[in-house]
């Protein structure tokens, strides 16, 4: 009897968990998500921004930047506002590079919130550039020290270093660019500034790894508390498997259409060819996911065990559907529901 009321309150309080989860869902849909890009015209940045969200969101610039400004491009995705900020001119070398103070006042205009900000820089170069330089210096005098709380370092053409120096290139540029910030802000926010290399042109950096799992993840990490919760339903669909499971173990020899792996609770988990996910992430990359959800609040510590949670939320993304069912599905197998 006292087993049976534990397991009917925690499935009431899972219930609860669950309704609290949709509602802040729902509620992500009123949010816009905001990008700043950051870095010297053809360098990559709307490539890679395109390349995250599976669009083209942001228009490929073909010719070098002839003039400072801030280029806006909205855009919608899974009922979630995008918009992703270019500033054209911002590191590069040109005319009107005298005319800084006017710059800055046209993105305060209109840059009013920053959920994530890239710092875009080819992988192949060796040095930070002076117009990087001072691209790192005006973003920063715009906005403040909480400009770079949000930032990440992504480095395109990774394909463009060989293979032998492809993690020591990776590891210089970061610490080149990191001594350019910190002139900026303090050493412990510095710190924490993830760097990834990327390759529109390739799925896999030189040392064979597929990079979109690892910029997904990095720039999920990164996020603004309130960005996050709209970045995850825009995406949830890119990244959780569309999977079918079966309490039923089976042989490996059948139906050759598929390939089965263990869950975490020893079930046998029936994945269909074909139904793997845009955006790939591994297991370190799913903890990592997994903290920055509970750190932020959006799951609840009550859902993270307890009896009936399961129950709950595995089938919950199927019977709520739409955006709000496609999140709750991917909180399940994050957590291995």
């Amino acid at each position: 009897m006292i087993e049976n009321s534990f397991i009917s309150s925690n499935i009431d309080k899972a219930k609860n968990a669950l309704s609290s989860v949709i509602e802040k869902i729902k509620s992500a849909k009123d949010q816009k998500l905001v990008f700043l890009l950051v870095g010297r015209t053809g360098v990559g940045k709307s490539s890679t921004v395109n390349s995250l969200i599976g669009k083209a969101i942001a228009t490929i610039g073909q010719y070098e930047a002839t003039t400072m400004g801030v280029e806006s491009y909205e855009s919608e995705v899974n009922g979630i506002d995008f918009t992703v900020i270019d500033t054209p001119g911002l590191c590069d070398e040109i005319e009107e590079e005298g005319n800084d103070e006017k710059y800055l006042k046209q993105i305060c205009s209109k840059v009013k919130q920053i959920d994530s900000m890239w710092f875009v820089s080819r992988l192949d170069e060796t040095r930070v550039t002076a117009d990087e330089k001072r691209g790192i210096k005006l973003i920063s005098e715009a906005f403040g020290f909480n400009v770079w709380q949000h930032a990440i370092i992504v480095f395109t053409y990774a394909n463009s270093v060989e293979q032998g120096r492809f993690q020591e290139a990776l590891n210089k540029r970061t610490e080149l660019i990191k001594k350019e910030i910190v002139k900026y802000t303090s050493i412990e926010v510095v710190n924490i500034i993830p760097s990834v290399a990327v390759d529109n042109k390739n799925s896999t950096t030189p040392d064979g790894k597929e990079w979109i799992g690892e910029l997904y993840t990095k720039v999920f990490i990164r996020m603004s508390e309130r960005g996050l919760l709209p970045f995850l339903t825009a995406t949830a669909d890119s990244i959780r498997p569309q999977r079918k499971a079966s309490q039923q173990s089976s042989s490996k020899t059948e139906a050759p259409n598929r390939y089965f792996s263990v869950g975490s609770r020893g079930r046998t988990e029936v994945v269909e060819k074909g139904q793997e996910p845009r955006i790939k992430v591994d297991d370190f990359q799913k903890q990592l996911i997994k903290k920055k959800l509970i750190d932020a609040g959006i799951i609840p510590t009550l859902v993270l065990s307890g009896a009936g949670i399961g129950s709950l939320f595995g089938p919950a993304g199927t019977a709520i559907g739409g955006a709000a069912g496609a999140v709750v599905g991917l909180v399940a197998w994050l957590f291995a529901w």
